[in-house]
């Protein structure tokens, strides 16, 4: 019968025991590291100071929820040098007054020198070609939140922070080219951000793109709906041509802590685009149409038609330098295209497929 009564007399059990690390780096000082039991409802700030009781040589304050830790010597300067982990999750982006669970783990860091500790990088996509990026570059742990159209590894269980009242699993290509049309037209967002989700995942960095309104979503609409938010720095990625491609990836890598993979990742990129490069072309070249919409027909520009270029083909309709650019199908015919690429934005071949069946 006790046990039955067991989990409701820990459920109100009056302690919670954690463990706190202080880890003093370049003082040269041994690491402290103790086991507290707290007060159950504790926060941080109630677990520092119980480690303060019993070490005095140092101290942990906060201010403005910045914490610091004093004591150390006259030319520590406190509040930027020293950081905290929550069970390795780097702070102080998790909020001090996070109440403590039974078995937790804090951990002080300090980074020594003049320079601040580098916060562990904590990174939302709303872009899927950024998490295509973070992930081809090692950085997939640093993934804390993705779009509803980013693809994550198997077994990485990342939350979904971003949807859309766009259905193109079921809508026809024309419908939802209406529907976008009519809500730009009406200054609405096309994309819904989780707010309160993304300001828990508390990350350092917002990856979005400035190149379409309606293809992800737009900085306009993160700086909107996450304004007040000043630990996320929001990284815009809007390439152009496949060099500014290459410069997205060390940017990624520089703001996610791969600066030494994004940098072999892109001078790999860019050696296998100057092999193709130096291939003969063929003669005549081919006339290649890239159609990113079928319903209306939009024709690719910018860095799609000079990955035709680089191939050896002739894009028609939007080269290197132009964006991209709706046509109709007299446009089409008068180009003669010896090859018709499609590929459909945002949607996968066997979704493309369904719509030429249509």
């Amino acid at each position: 019968m006790l046990a039955l009564f067991a989990p409701f007399a820990l459920a109100f059990a009056q302690d919670v025991q954690v463990t706190l690390r202080v880890d003093f780096g370049a003082l040269q000082r041994a690491p402290i590291e103790k086991q507290v039991s707290l007060p159950r409802g504790s926060n941080v700030v109630d677990a520092t100071r119980k480690v303060a009781e019993v070490e005095q040589d140092w101290l942990c304050c906060s201010k403005d929820d910045v914490w610091a830790i004093d004591g150390v010597g006259p030319d520590t300067r406190l509040d930027r040098y020293w950081m905290w982990k929550l069970d390795g999750r780097m702070g102080p982006n998790f909020p001090v007054k996070h109440v403590l669970s039974e078995g937790e783990r804090i951990e002080w860091v300090y980074s020594g020198g003049n320079q601040p500790v580098k916060l562990e990088a904590r990174a939302v996509s709303l872009l899927p070609a950024a998490t295509e990026i973070a992930v081809a570059i090692g950085a997939e742990r640093a993934l804390v939140g993705v779009s509803h159209l980013c693809r994550v590894p198997p077994g990485l269980d990342v939350p979904r922070v971003m949807s859309t009242t766009v259905d193109s699993d079921a809508w026809s290509m024309g419908r939802i080219d209406t529907f976008l049309r009519e809500a730009v037209a009406r200054g609405e967002s096309l994309y819904q951000l989780d707010e309160e989700r993304i300001r828990a995942l508390a990350p350092t960095v917002i990856l979005s793109q400035g190149l379409c309104p309606v293809c992800a979503v737009t900085p306009g609409d993160v700086e909107k709906s996450l304004g007040k938010e000043k630990c996320a720095e929001l990284l815009v990625l809007s390439p152009r041509s496949l060099s500014d491609v290459a410069q997205n990836i060390r940017d990624v890598g520089q703001r996610l802590g791969r600066e030494s993979a994004a940098t072999i990742a892109a001078r790999e990129f860019e050696r296998r685009l100057e092999k193709l490069r130096a291939l003969p072309a063929p003669s005549p070249k081919p006339r290649v149409l890239v159609l990113e919409w079928f319903e209306p027909l939009w024709v690719s520009g910018e860095w799609v038609a000079e990955q035709v270029e680089v191939a050896g083909g002739l894009p028609l309709l939007a080269g290197a330098k132009d964006p991209s650019r709706r046509v109709e199908w007299t446009d089409v015919v008068a180009a003669d295209p010896d090859v018709i690429v499609l590929a459909a934005c945002s949607m996968s071949v066997a979704r493309a497929q369904r719509e030429l069946g249509a």
